[in-house]
């Protein structure tokens, strides 16, 4: 009887024990497993299906199993934040489990949206232990990994068991170390309601893309264009550049909120953002600059050199190896990572602030100046905050609501179109200024086109008062010629010759050059043919200054050489003229003569030196006026009397008309392409 009843007994606790078994297997949760009950309220709201899930590193595809004890797991986050890892952890890859109880028989076999939230890495979905999901491919190691964050609603039903298990096996090998997190999240709601969430922010996100990026590249192109046609405008370009950069600030952010599916994406997406943020200030402060400053303030390289350290900070991290002491006395390599998460974030405050303060700083400064048109940025400035608050008050007064793409529209767009309505308005003063400078030059041209033709007569006048042929003598053979450096010339030529044969040569130079020279010249022509032929040098230079003086023309006066050939004498006689040059054959030498005496027109009776020569056959006389000597190369340098000394001696001894082109040609070669700045005249006679 004894034995029995011990039989009876262990035949319960067997029975007991497989009913507890069969009880497992059909649904309670093994013990260790968090169980999370879902509600159809908790499903309306939204509920993540974020906190602790229990959690091993590896990879084992038994785990999936609802069947399987996770007791000896620990619990972790699924997001993975970097401060707060699991202890074991985190190698690459690993599985989360998590048991949801759905007593609420209306969810039951319900199609719910299974909403992905956030994920860096690729992850595999099992429900009851069948995979319903892959998001991206995951791998045992870095090369087998394809991350994947899958952005639209997926459909999930739980059967009519009370118990189901989630398991997600996951993989991130991908992400930086300075991560704030790199695992996942996931979440429960109504199908429906989400798709249609997700299909109407797709929809307005992409709309406002493409709003954006018309206007914005409208404006841009047009300003650029303005700037390619007028390039000194170059606040065109600047303002092209920051509505660009402004244009694709909104249109990457979208794209990055919206369509975003790997860390590769992000992190390309994210230093792209970060690169047109900066070019949006650094372009915006320039601009302004440009518009109200005559040129580059210093302080602009403050903010550049500031911005440029921030766009380092943020876009680079600092790695390097410290060896630490080891045990044994040996040394082992120890990894260590500088996080700039921090620095970087805090530069970006501080410039994006200073630059914000410093551009509002230009445009108040220019208002209370008055600077032209500054107002205009002052009204687009404020006008954000005037359609938010102000327009949006007064809107809602009345009943309305104003839709939030249009409110975000208009408020970017207002400042910009108050900048392009500035640009246009300087670029249409600017054409109307051209327009009357362009009549104020065409009318300069016909004034000068009559000028020209007016100078171009008088030169010709001037060139008729000239004489056109040497004089024929038995003992002389006499060359001259003139280069004018304007139309009408300042420097003169002539001669009276008498019946017995004698010769007086005048050479002068009046004061400047154009039309009121060849007024003087004309005068002095006049005053020295009507002289007396037997007339002494002195006489005749007399007479001809009370003539000039006479016509009270200011500050025009005549400098003049006089010279006298009677037989093989030669008398001179110089008023503010530069010296002869009389070349001695016989001796093989040049002799300057550089007589005193006041120009013509200036001192009534002005004392004036007179000299007498005797020449001999061979010997050559060269009058000239100051423009040869004067005569200035690229470096400035005059030609002077000791070069012109030596080219008339190279050639003395041949004739005056060879004398007189060899020294042109020398001294054209001495100018090298400078422009002749005075008359220059040449007269050599020679003895025969």
């Amino acid at each position: 009887m004894k034995h029995k009843l011990v039989l009876i007994f262990h035949l319960i606790v067997a029975t007991f024990g497989f009913i507890s078994a069969t009880l497992a297997q059909n649904g309670e949760p093994i013990p260790g497993t968090p169980v999370r009950i879902l509600t159809l309220d908790a499903v309306e709201t939204g509920t993540n299906l974020q906190g602790s899930w229990k959690y091993h590193s590896g990879d084992n595809p038994e785990w999936a199993s609802p069947t399987f004890n996770d007791a000896t797991w620990e619990s972790a986050d699924t997001l993975l934040f970097q401060d707060r890892l699991p202890e074991s952890g985190w190698d690459g890859i690993g599985w989360f489990r998590l048991r949801l109880s759905v007593p609420d028989e209306q969810l039951w076999n319900m199609p719910l949206a299974l909403q992905v939230t956030y994920q860096v890495g690729a992850s595999e979905i099992y429900l009851d232990g069948d995979l319903i999901y892959k998001f991206g491919t995951v791998g045992t190691q870095n090369g087998e990994e394809e991350p994947y964050w899958e952005r639209d609603p997926q459909v999930i039903s739980f059967s009519g068991k009370t118990d189901h298990l989630i398991a997600v096996r996951y993989s991130n090998f991908s992400l930086h170390e300075s991560a704030i997190m790199f695992g996942f999240e996931l979440k429960l709601a109504p199908l429906n309601p989400n798709i249609k969430r997700r299909i109407t922010l797709v929809n307005e996100g992409t709309t406002i893309q493409m709003v954006w990026a018309a206007v914005a590249g409208f404006l841009m192109l047009q300003h650029l264009l303005l700037f390619i046609f007028y390039p000194r405008a170059r606040e065109n370009f600047y303002f092209a550049i920051s509505t660009g950069s402004i244009g694709a600030l909104v249109f990457l952010t979208f794209q990055f909120i919206l369509f975003a599916t790997s860390v590769t994406q992000i992190l390309f997406l994210f230093r792209l953002l970060f690169c047109v943020y900066v070019l949006m200030f650094l372009s915006g402060l320039l601009f302004l600059y440009t518009l109200f400053y005559p040129k580059l303030p210093k302080l602009f390289w403050f903010f550049l050199i500031g911005w440029i350290v921030t766009v380092c900070v943020t876009l680079f991290n600092l790695d390097f190896t410290e060896r630490a002491p080891g045990s044994l006395g040996l040394f082992d390599q120890t990894k260590i990572h500088f996080n700039v998460g921090v620095a970087a974030v805090s530069l970006l405050f501080i410039f994006t602030s200073f630059t914000f303060l410093e551009m509002a700083r230009v445009i108040i400064v220019a208002i209370f100046k008055k600077k032209d048109g500054a107002w205009i940025f002052g009204l687009g400035s404020l006008s954000p905050f005037i359609l938010t608050f102000v327009l949006g008050d007064i809107v809602s007064r009345a009943g309305y609501t104003i839709n939030w793409r249009i409110g975000l529209l208009a408020s970017i767009l207002a400042p910009l179109f108050s900048m392009s309505v500035y640009l246009a308005r300087n670029f249409s003063r600017t054409h109307r200024k051209l327009e009357t400078e362009v009549l104020e030059r065409q009318l300069l041209e016909v004034e000068n086109t009559r000028k020209t033709e007016e100078l171009e007569e008088a030169r010709k006048l001037q060139v008729s008062m000239l004489p056109q042929t040497a004089p024929q003598l038995p003992n002389l053979d006499i060359a001259f010629e003139m280069r004018t450096a304007t139309e009408v010339g300042g420097d003169y030529y002539d001669y009276n010759l008498t019946e017995g044969g004698q010769l007086t040569l005048a050479v002068g130079d009046a004061t400047g050059h154009g039309m009121n020279a060849g007024l003087v010249v004309s005068a002095v022509k006049s005053l020295f043919k009507t002289s007396a032929l037997e007339a002494g040098n002195l006489e005749i230079l007399e007479r001809i200054s009370q003539g000039v003086k006479s016509m009270n023309l200011k500050r025009l006066y005549m400098a003049m050489t006089l010279g006298k050939f009677n037989g093989n004498k030669l008398t001179l006689t110089a008023a503010g003229m530069p010296p002869v040059l009389i070349y001695r054959s016989d001796e093989n030498l040049v002799e300057e003569v550089l007589l005193e005496g006041m120009p013509l027109g200036g001192f009534i009776g002005a004392e004036r030196e007179e000299a007498s020569y005797q020449l001999q056959s061979g010997d050559t006389v060269l009058f000239m006026s100051d423009g040869l000597p004067e005569m200035l190369n690229p470096e400035n340098e005059m030609l002077d009397y000791p070069k012109t000394k030596e080219l008339f001696k190279e050639v003395a001894d041949q004739s005056p008309k060879t004398i007189i082109d060899h020294i042109f040609k020398a001294s054209t070669a001495w100018a090298d392409g400078e422009p002749q700045a005075d008359d220059i005249t040449l007269v050599v006679i020679k003895v025969k």
